[in-house]
């Protein structure tokens, strides 16, 4: 089993889309011991014991995917909700590298999880770095610090979320979130040298898709962060952060309003212009429901109201409640393709000392998103 652990991380670690000194390091750094005997492969399914099946849980320990290590905060439930996650392979390689972490410099990492990250980094700073990271769970925080004693790392692990000035007053080169976060707390740029950078996953709320790796540049007079997005990014929220994700509307509701679109209608959601929908969106929670004959439908609810839409293969399009919700989706998708359907990486963000977020297009005086007047479509 050693040997085929061995053989499954470096082919894992080479097919890494990074540089080199990063690979070298996922290839050097054993993932598999960093996580718990039992692990969720999925959302929705049983968990996956190593005990029971070992070469099933080390396909999915070194499989370039996120692994779920803990759901409901530890405590046992009907429905499992993801508290903790060991993140995709190349979802860290490319924050690693949007962070340009180097030999000898400090960096502070928000939310420990496995320890996988920090023995990362520890690798990426050598002897003469330092590495702080911090973890909101004290169960969570335990794991990690013996999954780091037992593989050599000594990273320094503390309890909390670096906005609370008894953590660290100490300034890093960088500073590298693993949860995504609404709002960026000032204290991550507070803990930021001038010049330095602080990655994160950010979104404009925490239900439609459109996660963002943001590489933010901290000015420290003003203790404002801007930079573009590296890529995509899907990190649990932070916990304070978290709020209801909202509930599917009812299979047997009759809409208010249906119309058709050309092509799939769930590509509005499900293409490159999904994180413009989660922009111009920000309310807005979606998921998956079956259809009869086989496939499935894209269904957008707004939690805090009633109104909801239904995006069909077919093209079909249905909306209920007074938001005209798939009208603004409709809307939102036109804005993006009048924009030339840019690349995530063509947007970037903008928080200031005051706490303004602003996203911008292609440069930081280009285009702001916008909620964008709803244009009525005719009803079929």
């Amino acid at each position: 089993m050693n040997r085929t652990l061995e053989e499954r991380r470096a082919r894992l670690a080479a097919g890494l889309d990074t540089s080199e000194n990063i690979r070298e390091v996922f290839a050097k750094v054993p993932r598999h011991l960093f996580l718990p005997d039992r692990i969720w492969p999925k959302v929705v399914g049983a968990p996956l014991d190593r005990d029971t099946d070992p070469e099933g849980w080390a396909d999915h320990a070194y499989a370039d995917a996120p692994v779920i290590t803990q759901v409901n905060g530890g405590e046992e439930g009907t429905v499992n909700v993801p508290t903790s996650s060991s993140s995709a392979p190349s979802v860290m390689a490319t924050m690693l590298r949007a962070a340009g972490v180097r030999q000898g410099q400090s960096v502070l990492e928000i939310g420990t999880g496995t320890g996988f990250n920090a023995a990362l980094l520890c690798e990426l700073v050598g002897q003469g770095g330092r590495v702080l990271t911090l973890e909101i769970d004290p169960s969570v925080a335990v794991r990690a610090r013996r999954a780091l004693e037992r593989t050599g790392y000594a990273p320094t692990v503390l309890l909390g979320d670096g906005t609370a000035g008894h953590e660290s007053r100490e300034r890093f080169d960088s500073v590298i979130a693993t949860c995504a976060v609404v709002r960026v707390p000032a204290g991550w740029f507070e803990r930021t040298r001038a010049g330095g950078v602080v990655v994160l996953p950010w979104s404009p709320g925490v239900t439609l898709p459109g996660g963002m790796m943001a590489r933010l540049v901290v000015d420290a007079l003003t203790r404002s962060g801007e930079g573009r997005f590296a890529g995509g990014a899907d990190f649990m929220p932070a916990r304070e952060q978290r709020s209801r994700r909202g509930a599917p509307p009812d299979r047997g509701k009759v809409a208010d309003r249906v119309w058709r679109v050309p092509g799939d209608a769930r590509d509005l959601i499900l293409s490159g212009a999904g994180p413009q929908m989660a922009l111009m969106n920000p309310g807005t929670a979606m998921g998956f429901q079956p259809v009869d004959g086989g496939g499935s439908l894209v269904w957008l609810a707004e939690p805090e109201s009633s109104s909801w839409a239904r995006l069909h293969a077919d093209g079909r399009m249905e909306q209920g409640g007074p938001g005209q919700l798939g009208e603004r989706i409709w809307t939102s998708y036109e804005w993006w393709k009048a924009q030339g359907s840019p690349d995530l990486t063509e947007y970037g963000l903008t928080v200031t000392a005051e706490g303004e977020h602003r996203v911008w297009l292609r440069s930081p005086s280009g285009p702001s998103w916008t909620h964008l007047p709803v244009r009525p479509h005719t009803t079929v």
